[in-house]
């Protein structure tokens, strides 16, 4: 298992540097906090790179066309959907502390002309980030996979690990520093909104919209389809006489009320869900 210990000389160097640049005070606390955090995400990487059955590498050449996620040594992700004839099409994400969404840069028609490799910079062309620190991790897609799948995999990775990054950079904070909170409408209007290149009043009425086409549909009587989460329906619940019953808290006898036959709102959660939440990892769960 991984430790702080073992962590190389010029990558603890890189974290001290990191410790001075956050706004935490230079001590050796703080550096431990950083190289928790730094592992975590580390393993984050790695966790879901196996959940997506992409393909850990030391290098990458020039002109491999695959679908490729990278983690660098300051834990920000470049995200890289497979080559076409304009190049490629991704995401460069800095997961800065004390922010609730990640600092997204969108990268269109960009390529790395010098290969990748760890442990050494990324250099791209045609992208507003020239370069990035040194690479920590590189995760690319099974070459057989159409290209479609591909992005919709380091789509699907980069989400989830941004979001991830976020929630383990709470832990590097100190207490009471009033830290944002996650996965509140207003942070994912901001994240939506910086993603896709929307207003974030833009972004809060496609959410508040898709909402309300999810509701009217379960209200119609139809099961909403919600893509891999599963499904939301409505089930009916048969009339109920009135009875006598027991108030737990206090032991008394009370009478509960008639109740009409009525219709109650349920989700059911896919299959592929519930193995992916059965495989992650136990630190992760709250």
């Amino acid at each position: 298992m991984d430790d702080l210990a073992n962590i190389s000389k010029p990558i603890r160097e890189h974290l001290a540097a990191l410790v001075r640049s956050s706004g935490l005070p230079d001590t050796e606390e703080s550096f431990q906090r950083m190289g928790t955090a730094w592992l975590s995400k580390k393993r984050m990487f790695e966790e879901q790179a196996r959940a997506l059955d992409m393909q850990e590498l030391t290098s990458l050449p020039a002109g491999d066309p695959r679908g490729v996620l990278l983690l660098t040594w300051s834990g920000s992700l470049v995200s890289l959907e497979p080559a076409d004839a304009a190049g490629r099409y991704g995401e460069y994400a800095s997961v800065e502390m004390r922010t609730d969404v990640p600092h997204l840069l969108l990268l269109d028609g960009v390529d790395f002309p010098q290969g990748l490799a760890l442990d050494r910079e990324a250099e791209f062309s045609g992208a507003p980030v020239k370069r990035t620190s040194a690479l920590l991790k590189i995760a690319a897609c099974d070459p057989s996979l159409p290209p479609e799948e591909q992005a919709r995999r380091i789509r699907e990775a980069t989400i989830f690990l941004t979001s991830g990054f976020v929630k383990i950079n709470r832990t590097v904070s100190a207490p009471g520093t009033g830290f944002p909170e996650l996965m509140t409408l207003k942070s994912m209007v901001a994240y939506l909104a910086e993603k896709n290149g929307l207003s974030k009043r833009q972004a809060r009425q496609l959410i508040e919209d898709y909402h309300m086409l999810l509701q009217s549909g379960m209200l119609l009587g139809q099961k909403v389809r919600l893509g891999k989460l599963g499904r939301l329906f409505l089930k009916g619940q048969p009339a109920r006489k009135a009875r006598v019953g027991v108030n737990p808290a206090t032991g008394q006898k009370i009478t509960v009320a008639a109740r009409p036959p009525q219709a109650v709102p349920r989700m059911s959660f896919s299959r592929l869900l519930k193995e992916r939440a059965k495989a992650w990892m136990p630190d992760s769960r709250e």
